[in-house]
């Protein structure tokens, strides 16, 4: 008889298996599963069949994702050795496809020699066809009405691919001849089947047609959909079938292609014909002003009619609009700036020129601000953006440049310090808030160190990123009640981040003061109070009773402990476990040295003041209530001189250095009656080193 056990593990299994089939469904819906897991669950039991159903879910992810690594693992050394195989008939795909090539253009090129028409293998480069015939002489031999065309040919002109497809329907797709197409490099020309040759049909500029592939749902779902282009010759277009989907992208490449060269070719020739404007223009200029005959001269208060505009210059000033809106097509925005700097410096004027270029300009300053706006551009930092700042400083905008681009940087900088968590350690809070900043600020400002004329920009800016950065501190941890240390260890935080700025020429502790210091005032007192209520209140409580402690190891401890903040109870020990100390005195010794180091870290801020005033006002109710001490015992007597010969000076030294002795002052001026407990220690320490001097003398 099988176990209970065994038949829960069997039931299961079972069950996993069967979730699992649903889960691999191809009709899964998590929705649909979910109701059924929950048709026969009773009231008030959902939250359990949900817990129940959510560990199921993982156990059955964790299952998944050891299965899938388990199979990773399995399946590695095979994927290599496929991978290999695949490079390995790549390469000899590759070669076939080579020698297939050169075989067809083989081929191609002994049909077109033999005059025979019937094949359809035309396609060809003119390169490959150059090293068995020139292609000016096969295509005079295939098509009628082009010899005038081909014998017209520049040097720099040349037949780039010539083929023949089927000219198809624009409603049906269906063929309606064979043309072929000749592309030259500034024109393609068309010709239509005539008695076994072909006569030219149409010529057509470059700059008037446009190659384009064929969308699926124009080509109605033929069986040759990757074999069609259209050509776009407006106002009509025209389709066409190639051989092979192979031919077919080659001819969209060298029309595209075709046209871009083009295209640099007229921009590299109008360019060179306004440079030669503009230079005579400045010739006659100069030719002018040395012959003492200026542009335009005033006497008597009127100004005479400068002398008309000659062709030229009329000339290279209209060429102009045009020639910008070339480079601004080609992104060519430097060359644009240039002529646009040109176009200001020339003395010539004409309103319709004017009126185009002011909109030219405006138009290429716009595409640099949107090159400064967009999300990649602030990540390279401002050297990134240097191109189109400069440009844009060209243009006399260099002042909006830089405003934008720092706008720019200070989205990104609030989007980084809100990706910030607020811990419960607020001084990592701080430090990583202030690490950004201090990033970003030496980042701009190491750039912009040079630009004396716009650093009063990126000192605003910085004035601007710290009242964001000191915001958030204080919202979220100087005014959530803060410990003093944490005060004033992100005081010391941002001091340091602000030393650092401050050898970089950008001196902004003044706005650290102006923005944080009225916060941390209050902070400061509200600490501080807390700590004077909770003094006051073990001062009523003083019985100046000793302190007994559990064992003589305890008692160690504390000695130990007391050690390490430099004051010394060995001499007020009395018994195994006893001290003839206070446990309050203890209390304030420990609350009065953290106070005073804690303190310390802000002297220099606009808290100084108010932090001598919390020293000399704890120490004054202290030393009140030990000089006024209504029971005076042995335990009262050593507690005094511990605090006064020991404590105060400890504090004072902790807080003020070498430099103060404000403790020492307030003793001497307000209790001088605690005075004689420091002339006893002085008394008795002498007499110990009269003792010990004869001690050693015997």
């Amino acid at each position: 008889m099988s176990s209970p056990g065994a038949s829960f593990r069997t039931v299961s299994s079972r069950q996993s298996a069967n979730t699992k089939e649903v889960l691999e469904g191809d009709a899964f819906s998590p929705s649909e599963y979910i109701r059924q897991r929950l048709h026969h669950v009773k009231d008030g039991q959902e939250t359990r069949q949900l817990k129940a159903l959510r560990t199921e879910m993982s156990a059955v992810n964790h299952e998944a994702q050891e299965s899938l690594k388990n199979n990773v693992f399995k399946d590695y050394h095979q994927f290599i050795d496929a991978s290999r195989e695949i490079s390995h008939l790549e390469r000899e795909i590759y070669q076939i496809s080579s020698m297939l090539s050169e075989q067809k253009n083989l081929i191609e090129n002994l049909l077109g020699m033999a005059g025979d028409d019937r094949s359809s293998l035309h396609t060809v480069s003119s390169a490959t066809t150059a090293a068995h015939q020139n292609p000016v002489q096969l295509l005079m031999q295939r098509m009628d009405g082009i010899a005038g065309i081909l014998n017209s040919f520049r040097p720099s002109d040349r037949v780039i691919l010539f083929g023949e497809m089927f000219l198809l329907d624009g409603e049906t797709k269906q063929p309606i001849q064979k043309q072929m197409l000749i592309l030259l490099n500034d024109r393609l020309l068309v010709g239509n089947p005539n008695s076994g040759k072909y006569s030219l049909e149409s010529t057509f500029s470059l700059n008037a047609l446009a190659a384009v592939n064929v969308k699926d749902r124009e080509s109605r779902g033929m069986a040759s959909a990757d074999q069609l282009f259209k050509l776009l010759i407006f106002p009509e277009h025209r389709y066409y079938r190639c051989e092979s989907s192979r031919v077919k992208k080659q001819w969209l490449d060298e029309i595209e292609t075709a046209k871009r060269v083009l295209l640099q070719e007229g921009s590299l020739q109008r360019q060179a014909t306004i440079r030669g404007r503009r230079q005579s223009v400045q010739n006659k200029a100069a030719e002018r002003s040395t012959m003492g005959r200026p542009l335009a001269v005033i006497a008597d208060g009127v100004e005479e009619e400068k002398e008309p505009l000659n062709e030229e210059e009329t000339a290279w000033l209209e060429a102009l609009p045009a020639e910008v809106d070339d480079c601004i097509a080609n992104r060519d925005i430097e060359q644009a700036v240039d002529l646009v700097m040109q176009w200001k410096d020339c003395n010539a004027k004409l309103t319709a020129v004017d009126t185009q270029m002011m909109q030219r300009e405006q138009q290429i300053v716009t595409l640099l601000s949107e090159d400064i706006r967009r999300p990649g551009a602030v990540h390279g930092g401002p050297r990134a953006m240097r191109k189109a700042i400069s440009l844009l400083k060209q243009l006399d905008r260099g002042t909006y440049a830089v405003d934008l681009y720092l706008r720019r940087r200070s989205t990104l900088q609030r989007n980084a310090c809100r990706d910030v968590a607020v811990s419960e350690e607020p001084l990592s809070y701080v430090k990583q808030l202030t690490g950004l900043f201090t990033t970003a600020v030496c980042d701009v400002a190491s750039e912009f160190h040079t630009q004396r004329e716009h650093y009063c920009q990126v000192l605003q800016w910085c004035s601007i990123e710290l009242g964001m950065l000191l915001s958030l501190v204080r919202r979220h941890v100087v005014e959530v009640a803060p410990t003093t240390a944490v005060l004033a260890y992100t005081w010391r935080i941002l001091m340091q981040n602000c030393s650092e700025l401050t050898s970089m020429g950008l001196q902004l502790n003044f706005e650290v003061n102006r923005l944080l210091g009225p916060a941390l005032n209050v902070a400061l007192e509200t600490n501080f109070q807390n700590v004077v209520q909770g003094l006051r209140t073990r001062m009523a409580e003083e019985k100046w009773r000793p302190l007994v402690l559990d064992s003589e190891s305890a008692l160690n401890r504390l000695v130990e402990e007391l050690s390490d903040l430099g004051l010394s109870v060995e001499w007020a020990v009395a018994g195994r476990a006893a001290l003839n100390i206070s446990q309050h005195t203890l209390h304030f010794a420990r609350v009065s040295y953290t106070l005073a180091r804690d303190l310390e870290k802000l002297i220099g801020s606009p808290c100084n003041a108010q932090c001598d005033e919390f020293m000399l006002q704890l120490w004054t109710e202290y030393l009140q209530h030990v000089a006024n001490a209504k029971t005076r015992n042995d335990c009262h007597t050593y507690s005094a001189s511990f605090v006064v010969t020991q404590v105060l000076s400890l504090c004072e030294h902790t807080y003020c250095g070498q430099e103060d002795d404000l403790l020492k002052r307030l003793l001497r001026d307000e209790f001088p009656s605690l005075l004689t407990y420091i002339n006893e220690d002085e008394t008795e320490a002498d007499g110990a080193g009269e003792d010990d001097e004869e001690v050693a003398h015997v």
